[in-house]
């Protein structure tokens, strides 16, 4: 191959599929994709959330250390590996807290296609890109001479209860229950207005149309989640990203969470607090994946 490889940014939605998808990429022998899953680059300068993102990453650095100790020779080198890639990004993040915008973006590039040697698609899977400015987005689109943009939408109120249990379950104190936790956080969510980034990351309607204005449509996909996985869905996407199909275990679910039902009455409270965003993918997208349609139902009775 010659040329440097596409370029992909995958910019969401939360709890839409991007772990899955991630699992496949890396998995994929054309592409390279870093240890790091979601690298928070651009939202944490674009928001100033290092000291956040700093110590997420001691974190993990600290964890992948200590299971560094007494690991076998294969496993270490994996382990040395996913160190290096934390301190490398993070490397980058300090250049930009430092105030060299340029020199954090060249790291960060350079971040990603070190390890692309003959592969044709590197990338960054971080759905917090999804609430960056048009401005941003519009930079991220020229950072390379082939750049990809997706966006991948979940039927809205199976995304919303998918992370609010997860954030119910790292709220969880002591003796919570978590299924009385979950449905305390959708009615912050859906009834007083808090817990605003839930609904953010899922706002379709906005992030859409920041993504339309800042990236060329040649170079943007917005695809359902439900079709996604799907031997079709794959095959459009590989098309999209320029690489051969590979087959994939759709079935399989990663970071799917607690397996816990909504309540009636919390199940109709949502689907009418989420009417805009079905009536906006309809309007904009054509006809509605069947899970959409009967999550939508009681809305439009």
């Amino acid at each position: 191959m010659t040329g440097q490889p596409t370029l992909l940014f995958c910019v969401g939605a939360t709890k839409a599929g991007t772990s899955w998808l991630y699992r496949y990429l890396h998995a994929h022998p054309e592409c390279r994709m870093r240890s790091i899953k979601e690298l928070h680059f651009f939202d944490t300068v674009d928001f100033d959330d290092y000291a956040h993102q700093f110590d997420t990453y001691a974190r993990l650095r600290s964890d992948l250390a200590a299971r560094l100790a007494g690991a076998g020779e294969w496993r270490a080198g994996n382990l040395q590996r996913q160190i290096d890639d934390v301190d490398e990004i993070v490397a980058a993040l300090a250049l930009a807290q430092a105030g060299d915008a340029d020199g954090a973006v060249r790291a960060y590039r350079d971040y990603l296609f070190a390890a692309a040697r003959d592969a044709r698609l590197v990338g960054d899977i971080t759905p917090g890109y999804a609430l960056l400015s048009e401005q941003r987005l519009t930079m991220m689109a020229g950072l390379s001479p082939a750049v990809r943009v997706l966006y991948l939408m979940r039927d809205p109120l199976d995304r919303l209860w998918s992370h609010v249990r997860m954030q119910a379950k790292r709220q969880l104190r002591a003796g919570e229950e978590i299924g009385l936790k979950s449905r305390r956080v959708l009615n912050r969510v859906v009834r007083r207005g808090m817990e605003t980034h839930i609904p953010a990351r899922g706002d379709y309607r906005a992030t859409i149309l920041r993504l339309q204005a800042a990236i060329p449509p040649a170079q943007l996909m917005i695809e359902f989640s439900e079709r996604l996985l799907t031997e079709a869905g794959l095959r459009r996407l590989c098309a999209f990203l320029g690489i051969a199909w590979r087959k994939a275990d759709t079935s399989e679910r990663t970071h799917e969470g607690v397996k816990l039902a909504i309540n009636p009455a919390q199940r109709l409270e949502a689907q009418a607090f989420l009417a805009p965003q079905y009536d906006f993918v309809e309007q904009n997208f054509g006809p509605l994946p069947l899970e959409w349609q009967a999550n939508r139902a009681e809305v439009r009775v």
